[in-house]
């Protein structure tokens, strides 16, 4: 039996007026010869955005009785099992969520092995209307959740603003959330080709010591990046972070970065989509002194409190065995 290719699929999410549905007509547009679905979600029974895509796709689902984040699983679950039985697989699947759509949620169902198997989450994009993003940060945190999740970020909308303000919503969308690419767009068209490049997994943070505040901007959105030479316990690892996504969910938006796990020489990538946590491989680390660093982003964080989160799952290494691991990285620089 000939083994099918996954479905690419693309997540648009954005606030209320963003550009969504622009911004998916253009991405149609560049997949048109190829077989595209859209799922399509609104608030309410009557659709309006649904009459507003181009009919470059080959089919389109509409969710309209809730928000595809929470209420609709089980629809959602419906049209992806369509999907999966289908004779002839879609190439790409578009979801353009709600306005006030958690999109990690909705992201996270893709993170399961299951669902993982067929459909491939190539982006999660957030569109961000230049007029009116900074306000939202300040009253919704639904602006912030969308902001976070996302791995492209699409100022919109700039021919309506000031080149430098321009350049200083860029600087606070990568404070927001540094792993991002962020560009700029006046009508909702992203540049040819950057689809098809993978998410910034490889993004480094620049940090030091054992647990540091990289800053808290005006919005209240704090950075934590915490850095240890020390191996995790993954048992212990994956058991008080997924407690700490569901008891502060409110406040810990994402996690993000590369851990040594013990007796492993792997370099593992840790992120948390909505409530849902990964591990992926990414090869092994490069030094005999390899430093992991996990990036805490959300509202109200300190670094006392993550420092005290990850304790349990702290594994120490012995004086002996960094003085090993020193002996052999010299020797090899020699």
């Amino acid at each position: 039996m000939e083994t099918q290719e996954r479905i690419n699929v693309y997540l648009i999410t954005g606030f209320l007026g963003a550009g969504k549905t622009t911004v998916l007509n253009h991405l149609l547009q560049s997949k048109e010869g190829q077989i595209n679905v859209v799922i399509e979600n609104e608030f309410g029974k009557a659709s309006v955005d649904g009459r507003l895509i181009s009919k470059s796709y080959s089919e389109m689902y509409e969710l309209s009785n809730g928000c595809i984040c929470c209420s609709l699983d089980e629809e959602l679950y419906d049209v992806l099992n369509m999907l999966a039985q289908s004779e002839k697989r879609p190439d790409n699947l578009f979801i353009e969520t709600t306005g006030v759509a958690d999109a990690g949620n909705v992201a996270a169902i893709f993170k399961r092995e299951d669902v993982g198997k067929v459909f491939a989450l190539k982006h999660v994009i957030c569109i961000a209307d230049a007029e009116t993003v900074e306000d939202y940060l300040d009253e919704t945190n639904e602006t912030i959740r969308q902001l976070v999740c996302a791995d492209l970020i699409v100022i919109n909308k700039t021919d309506f603003v000031s080149p430098e303000y321009a350049l200083k919503l860029k600087e606070i969308m990568t404070r927001v959330n540094p792993f991002a690419e962020v560009i700029f767009s006046k009508d909702g068209s992203i540049p040819a080709g950057l689809l098809e490049l993978p998410a910034r997994d490889e993004q480094s943070i620049a940090a030091s010591g054992d647990g540091v505040l990289l800053g808290v901007n005006k919005h209240k959105i704090v950075t934590v990046t915490y850095r240890t030479d020390n191996e995790f316990y993954k048992d212990y690892l994956l058991h008080t972070l997924n407690v700490s996504l569901m008891i502060h969910y409110r406040q810990i938006y994402r996690i993000k970065g590369f851990i040594k796990l013990e007796k492993s020489n792997e370099k593992i990538l840790l992120q948390s989509t909505g409530k849902r946590l990964t591990l992926e491989s990414h090869g092994t680390w490069e030094t005999h002194e390899p430093v992991s660093e996990l990036v805490f982003i959300g509202v109200g964080l300190q670094t006392p409190a993550i420092q005290r989160i990850l304790r349990p799952a702290i594994k120490t290494i012995s004086a002996q065995v960094r003085a090993e691991r020193k002996a052999i990285a010299e020797n090899q620089a020699l």
